[in-house]
């Protein structure tokens, strides 16, 4: 590689100096190849770095066939240029890779589960960690043991290692490479290979937060946030049990019980207004009934809703149908057509047949069987077309 990677020895530097050695197509952007740089290229579960060279963006950072590539947008003529960091974006890096080291030798130590995998993703991270089952009473252990160490502000170092002294340190898992094997210490707590850039001391970390864990192939993903990014959860956090507490007039904690009356207040509710809904739905069925004429010896009942739900349209059909000698065809135009053709028990009309044969007036889809059959189409505007074609093909008896 023709680029000396700055960031390995500092990872706070902000800004550099540096030449252009080459730029490289790539995509349909550029690759801006330099002869030093501050840009984390992507990779090892963190994301790269973003920031500036001269007054081009520089979109991502990645490494590609033995270089690192800067890419960037627009045509690069420069020879030279000033390298800027998005610096919140590295730091907020830097916390979480940092945390991720912490929590993965906290669960080493307290569960002998080994860390899998890593990703950082733009509001969490999170790792895979391979042991069989997780609790509260478990998360709340990993929490304190990650949080102490973050206060006992404990020097994190990074180095270069030969293979004699790879020997003697404490790894808590081996590296994937055998030359230029780069050390992570936190001091007498956890000793990881690893090319990421970190703080120097756990203090930095802020602070750590378990959000959520759930069953992965090999054991349990776990989500997480570090620093800034906890802070923010937090405050967000925060925001809305205070919005709850004011709109249930309740003390924080006092919410969790206020939610779950309120909850089964509106199940309640709901089930009443199920059962009213259902009787006022079995009067207007019998208010059809008794003003429907008979077309050929069968009480037809044809009607278009607008706006109304088809749960509500399908209670109506089945009251409608328990009328001997009724055929009952129903649909509500929403922002699709829904539509349900039936008929009580003594009819031998076939539904499913009759439903077919008009379907595509409505470009639909859907069918059923000789009793009842239903679905839907797009084409709402030619609804009216289609429930007249129906009701020519019952009355000419096509069906």
């Amino acid at each position: 590689m023709r680029t000396e990677q700055l960031y390995n020895n500092d990872p706070y530097l902000k800004e550099f100096d540096a030449k252009v050695i080459e730029v490289i197509p790539y995509e349909d952007k550029f690759g801006i190849v330099l002869d030093r740089t501050a840009f984390y290229p992507e990779g090892g579960g963190q994301t790269s770095d973003t920031g500036y060279l001269n007054t081009s963006s520089v979109l991502q950072v990645i490494e590609k066939a033995g270089e690192l590539l800067h890419i960037i947008d627009e045509p690069f003529q420069s020879k030279e240029v000033k390298g800027q960091i998005n610096w919140s974006r590295r730091f907020d890096h830097m916390q979480q890779h940092t945390g991720q080291h912490i929590l993965s030798e906290c669960f080493e130590e307290l569960f002998q589960g080994s860390t899998d995998s890593f990703h950082m993703g733009k509001d969490i991270a999170s790792i895979e960690i391979n042991i069989e089952s997780f609790s509260e009473d478990d998360s709340l252990r990993i929490e304190s043991m990650a949080n102490n160490i973050i206060c006992s502000n404990l020097p994190v170092t990074a180095r270069v290692v030969t293979n004699d002294e790879l020997k003697s340190i404490p790894l808590r898992k081996k590296p994937k490479v055998d030359e230029n094997i780069r050390i992570v210490e936190i001091k007498n707590f956890d000793y990881s290979p690893c090319c990421g850039t970190h703080v120097s001391a756990t203090g930095e970390v802020g602070m750590i937060k378990i959000k959520n864990w759930e069953k992965c192939k090999d054991g349990i993903r776990f989500t997480f946030v570090c620093g800034y990014r906890a802070l923010k959860d937090y405050s967000m956090q925060n925001s809305i049990t205070k919005a709850l507490c004011e709109k249930l007039s309740v003390r924080d904690h006092d919410v969790f019980e206020a939610v779950c009356k309120v909850m089964s207040d509106c199940k309640y509710a709901e089930k009443q207004l199920s059962v009213v809904n259902q009787e006022l739905i079995k009067l207007e069925a019998e208010n059809i009934s008794k003003e429907c004429p008979l077309v050929g010896g069968i009480r037809l009942v044809s009607r278009i809703f607008d706006n109304r739900s088809i749960n509500d349209i399908k209670i109506l059909a089945q009251y409608l149908t328990q009328v001997p000698g009724t055929v009952a065809l129903l649909a509500c135009k929403n922002e699709s057509a829904q539509i349900i053709f039936t008929r009580s028990e003594d009819i031998s009309i076939n539904m499913n047949t009759l439903f077919r044969a008009v379907l595509h007036i409505i470009d639909g889809k859907g069918g059923g069987n000789a009793k009842t059959a239903q679905g839907g189409g797009s084409k709402v505007d030619r609804l009216s077309d289609f429930m007249d074609s129906a009701i020519d093909m019952l009355k000419n008896k096509d069906v």
